[in-house]
């Protein structure tokens, strides 16, 4: 592999598992990694492939503060050529509060109102409509009075989603709702971080991701996964099982539509919903940004990271339109599957059928998977530790430890500055 990144470092805005997919491979290619502590997964700490770790302030504190500790934190160390936002958190920070990094420093990411519109869900539905983009009937709610008859509108069974593409409805990002009494019962509240409700009629079918890279609103790259069995048993959720296929030409049509509509430089994933029984399409949304399951189509050879630097440094990104990614490549997340089951059972979303069910399929898929989206053999440790954490009363523990870990080092940084830190990852779980 060819060293790209030598004598560069760079730095990853985010802790959870694509961020280990880019490390190994921005490493591998001679980079030095810096990763925060702050994310979804922790698993960061652990790898070979990343050299320090940063413990910044909250992000979802006061964005300036953030902002201002990464600005000192950057200048504090000479050698970040780099900085990459991974999780949606940070890309939606750092396009809505620019930070100013230096001439000598790159901001790998999507172009603020480029991150915007795609966030924007109901101007990306219009969007769709727009380009002859295959749509579930929607329509938006400001208020929970409104909800009643808006539902009624478009018909059950349907889902709600938050405007705002990172909050949360009881902690989930779409709630699926059956009838009237089922809309009254889970809405008794109006949450203002909501944004807005989105209220959509349900469509059928298996999410199908279309992994991208584009420039100038033209697709460069491109890689097609079925997601097959996600941690919900209804199938919303995230992915712990999937395959790679042959890209469908219609869902590249649509998103290729869509993408030229927007003018799209960078790179993202768009999702479809796909009816196996009818062929019908349903779009969802294009995510501007690194996608959970970063470490699928690096994999199969798309090199999207590298792809993201080379666009922001407005270096050559090579490959002709259109080099698709490899298909036929089985993929699971051993961890995701596990803490699926746990939180089904606890929940009572399953019976005990169901759960016997679940419990094989696990065993069944990390053993003819291609690849984990976490685990690794030369870089065990994040993947062993994300299994532990799902594991009852092993994972009370495991988290006990690394939350300890992470408050020692904060309290380290406060004393010395209260913006700028960094530990070894090797050095943080030493006894």
């Amino acid at each position: 592999m060819s060293k790209a990144f030598s004598d560069q470092t760079v730095l990853l805005l985010g802790n959870y598992r694509p961020t280990l997919a880019i490390a190994r491979q921005l490493a591998h290619q001679g980079a030095r990694v810096i990763a925060v502590r702050e994310g979804c997964d922790r698993g960061a700490e652990l790898s070979r492939y990343v050299t320090d770790i940063w413990d910044s302030p909250p992000i979802d504190g006061n964005p300036t503060v953030f902002i201002r500790a990464l600005e000192a934190f950057v200048a504090s160390d000479k050698r970040i050529s780099i900085v990459m936002p991974v999780a949606e958190e940070f890309v939606r920070v750092v396009a809505e509060n620019p930070p100013s990094l230096g001439d000598h420093v790159t901001l790998a990411t999507m172009d603020r109102s480029l991150v915007n519109a795609c966030l924007n869900k109901p101007h990306m539905m219009a969007l769709a409509q727009e380009a002859d983009v295959p749509i579930a009937p929607y329509t938006t709610a400001q208020k929970v009075q409104d909800l009643t008859r808006k539902a009624s509108g478009i018909g059950f069974p349907l889902v709600v989603r938050p405007m705002v593409s990172t909050a949360r409805i009881d902690g989930e990002k779409t709630v699926a709702i059956t009838d009237g009494a089922d809309l009254e019962e889970c809405f008794t509240e109006w949450d203002d971080a909501w944004g807005g409700l989105i209220l959509q009629k349900q469509a059928a079918g298996k999410r199908h991701n279309v992994y991208f890279a584009a420039k100038d609103g033209e697709i460069r790259r491109l890689l097609h996964a079925i997601i097959l069995r996600t941690d919900r048993p209804d199938g919303s959720g995230l992915a712990v099982e999937g395959r790679t296929v042959e890209a469908s030409d219609d869902l590249v049509r649509h998103t290729a539509s869509l993408l030229q509509r927007l003018n799209y430089s960078g790179i993202g994933c768009a999702q479809f919903l796909v009816d196996e029984q009818t062929g019908s399409i349903c779009f969802l949304e294009i995510n501007p940004r690194i996608a959970g399951n970063h470490a699928v189509p690096e994999h199969c050879g798309l090199d999207l990271a590298g792809f993201l630097i080379a666009l922001a440094q407005n270096r050559e990104t090579g490959l002709q339109p259109l080099p698709y990614g490899r298909g036929g490549v089985r993929y699971s997340w051993v961890a995701g599957d596990v803490d699926g089951l746990k939180c089904s059972l606890k929940g009572r979303m399953i019976g005990p059928c169901a759960a016997l069910r679940w419990m094989w399929d696990i065993p069944r898929t990390a053993f003819r998977s291609d690849l984990d989206v976490m685990f690794r053999w030369d870089d065990p440790l994040p993947g062993l530790a994300n299994l532990c954490d799902v594991i009852p009363i092993v994972g009370h523990l495991s988290r006990l430890r690394h939350s300890r870990a992470g408050r020692k080092h904060q309290l380290a940084a406060l004393d010395h500055n209260p913006t700028v830190h960094t530990s070894s990852s090797t050095e943080l779980f030493k006894p």
